[in-house]
């Protein structure tokens, strides 16, 4: 008779656990995106997400469409709003844009935004009155200043520099970035040459036109439409000597970038990861403020300095959070 009970009482046990999973909620999130999900950022968020007690595949659909050109992310995104997904996690600036401008219901979360408040993503910081927030990659375009005073410190011998940017208008942020630049430049003793890019087929004509007769160093001005082909950049840099920085981590450890400055890419998706969490929770983007980065890094890569025959100096070397050697 023990025997029974203890068999009945299993069964039912088994039994109230495959309902409790049969009704857990799966939440969707959607990334907007260009290129795949090998990026610190997604590593970032994954991880984030995974320690707040999302388990891909049992309560939460994390999907990421590998697209090329920001064109593709409108059906992506229509997509997304038509199966009612819960949360949009929107990398970069432009993608964020494109998706406020097709739904205000669906939450979106941006991770690595700039000038949010300028381009009418949010409202204000610490209040955005719209269904976006997220963190932000820098706390203003401010940032592209200090990114090439960095490169000029780095490259004593810096006079003229290539300026590659996103040029496409989607964003106003990589214009007033531009202007940054622009505005900097001569206070740094450099003359730049803006080199607009609109497409990624872009990159290999105006790489051709660069070379040490007219061009001291390349200074990229983030933006996803590089992603594809910073790697493509920094091996024609080096062939051609040329000194170039890189828009992360990644660009100088693994694909042999000079330098990068700016916030760490991995903490940015980790903390985008709380917001997401947040509003799964029933929380609600308008009341969550934009965050800005609070640890930014400086990573040298001394065999590519090698490789072009510069040589860093020790002050901007004792500076540096991370050597590549």
């Amino acid at each position: 008779m023990d025997k029974i009970i203890a068999s009945l009482l299993a069964t039912f046990v088994l039994a109230s656990v495959h309902l409790a999973e049969a009704q857990q909620k799966i939440y969707r999130v959607g990334v907007l995106m260009l290129g795949g999900p090998d990026i610190p950022e997604i590593k970032g968020l994954r991880d984030g997400l995974k320690e707040a007690g999302y388990v891909e595949g049992r309560n939460l659909i994390l999907d990421f469409p590998a697209k090329e050109t920001y064109d593709e992310l409108l059906p992506i995104t229509k997509a997304y709003i038509e199966k009612k997904f819960d949360v949009i996690v929107a990398m970069g600036a432009t993608a964020p844009r494109i998706a406020s401008e097709l739904t205000r219901e669906i939450p979106i979360v941006f991770v690595g935004a700039s000038d949010h408040v300028g381009s009418g993503l949010v409202k204000s910081v610490a209040r955005p009155e719209t269904n976006v927030t997220g963190v932000a990659r820098s706390t203003d375009v401010e940032m592209q200043g200090k990114r090439l005073e960095v490169f000029k410190e780095a490259v004593p011998t810096l006079r003229r520099v290539a300026v590659f940017y996103n040029a496409r208008g989607e964003n106003p942020g990589h214009v007033q970035s531009l202007a940054l630049v622009q505005k900097a430049a001569p206070n740094l003793g450099l003359k730049i040459a803006e080199k607009p890019i609109k497409f990624t087929a872009d990159v290999d004509r105006v790489l051709s036109l660069v070379s040490r007769d007219n061009t001291d160093g390349i200074f990229v001005i983030c933006s996803g439409i590089f992603r594809d082909s910073i790697k493509k950049i920094t091996a024609m840099a080096t062939q051609k000597r040329l000194a170039v920085t890189g828009c992360g981590l990644r660009h100088v450890t693994e694909l042999g970038g000079l330098l990068s400055y700016g916030a760490d890419s991995y903490r940015i998706g980790h903390r985008g990861a709380w917001y997401v969490d947040r509003i799964l929770k029933g929380a609600n983007p308008k009341d969550l403020p934009v965050e800005a980065p609070t640890y930014f890094e400086l990573v040298i890569n001394l065999k590519a300095a090698k490789q072009i025959g510069l040589t860093i100096p020790p002050n901007v070397l004792a500076r540096a959070d991370k050597v590549i050697k």
